[in-house]
């Protein structure tokens, strides 16, 4: 399950839930003054020992081979 963040106005503390993808935009109970918080906008992270992001291969560009018909209109 993700982990969520929340703010509550109530108290003015930011927390974190972990919460069904169903249950994110719901409001989470303030874990200091159980009043509803409203969710946050975060940025994603990702943290494994297991997986790793697949290394990517730089994007090349097409060699031009040159004739002397092209040549010319250079």
């Amino acid at each position: 399950m993700p982990i969520y963040e929340y703010y509550c106005a109530n108290c003015n503390v930011e927390y974190e839930a972990i919460r069904p993808a169903s249950q994110a935009d719901a409001p989470a109970p303030c874990k200091s003054c159980s009043e509803p918080g409203q969710r946050q906008l975060s940025t994603f992270s990702f943290k494994s020992n297991t997986f790793s992001a697949p290394k990517l291969k730089p994007a090349t560009k097409p060699k031009r081979s040159y004739t002397a018909d092209n040549a010319e209109s250079l």
